[in-house]
């Protein structure tokens, strides 16, 4: 554990060809930001997971909430099984001090658990009597990152509705291209959707990444007219699966890998974008107040 830890707070030296990287602080407002997918298998999680990692180090409090409810990996991917989640709060046997666990680079998160229909069938006054006692967490927070589950469902469309941005990932695999726009479809039809951001991941090359990205921002832009913008891309690289079987984050295993300095882009250029909506109606309220009571 004491080698990983040093490891991680060594990233910064190591993963740009030793050049240093500067601490940033966000911007004033606080960032919900909700990661989702047309489908399975496209690197949410992967994703999720380093990029919590690489807000850390740039110098940023990050909480993960594993809200793939009922298929929750996040744990398994930080090599560290949950003891408690979400379900052990909506049944009172523990507190949110207690099901929030930190991991040893740092960053916070909350287990989603695992094929629990407690929390697949949590409606909205279950969602946010759930997020009233998140508010007795009293820690400052710069960014909350919602792993959601795949596919259209109702909890994606509530987080979308109290994110402040929305990151859409997909591979250049044409289902995963035509789920990915399904969702968008499904997400357009709410006025009030934050700006979505689109990351292509596991394309073979940066060309084929390129001409994913374009030909799904024209696509969105013509038959939705839906305005979204690329936040990065990432390529295909056998040390992902080999990371995600040791549950060893791949900003640890393989800090100077090309693939982590796309999501060191990635996290960046996140933190340099203006937050261009602010978290309304009731559950958005509570994120707001959690954010910045602190």
């Amino acid at each position: 554990m004491s080698d990983q830890a040093q490891s991680l707070r060594e990233i910064v030296k190591k993963a740009e060809s030793g050049a240093k990287r500067v601490m940033k602080r966000p911007p004033t407002t606080s960032k919900v930001v909700s990661i989702t997918s047309g489908k399975g298998g496209v690197g949410k999680s992967f994703l999720t997971v380093n990029l919590a990692l690489a807000l850390e180090q740039l110098g940023l409090h990050v909480l993960v909430i594993d809200a793939d409810f009922g298929l929750a990996n996040v744990d398994v991917m930080l090599g560290m099984p949950a003891r408690y989640n979400l379900s052990h709060l909506l049944s009172h046997k523990h507190t949110m001090e207690e099901i929030v666990q930190e991991w040893q680079g740092g960053i916070k998160f909350i287990s989603g658990g695992n094929g629990i229909d407690e929390l697949l069938n949590m409606n909205e006054e279950q969602l946010t009597k759930t997020i009233n006692e998140v508010l007795l967490f009293n820690e400052p927070l710069d960014i909350i990152l919602c792993d959601t589950g795949a596919g259209v469902n109702e909890t994606v469309l509530r987080l979308a509705a109290v994110s402040t941005e929305i990151i859409l990932v997909t591979t250049p695999e044409p289902t995963a291209i035509l789920d990915a726009y399904a969702l968008l479809k499904t997400l357009n039809q709410n006025n009030d959707t934050p700006k979505i951001r689109l990351v292509m991941n596991k394309a073979m090359s940066q060309k084929e990444a390129e001409n994913a990205t374009n030909s799904f921002l024209d696509i969105t832009k013509k038959y939705l007219d839906k305005q979204i913008e690329p936040l990065g891309s990432i390529l295909f690289d056998n040390e992902v699966g080999k990371s995600i079987k040791q549950q060893k984050p791949l900003l640890i295993s393989q800090p100077q890998n090309a693939i982590v300095k796309n999501i060191y882009a990635i996290a960046e250029t996140l933190i340099d974008l203006p937050t261009e909506k602010k978290p309304s109606g009731q559950l958005a309220q509570l994120f707001s107040r959690w954010l910045h009571q602190a």
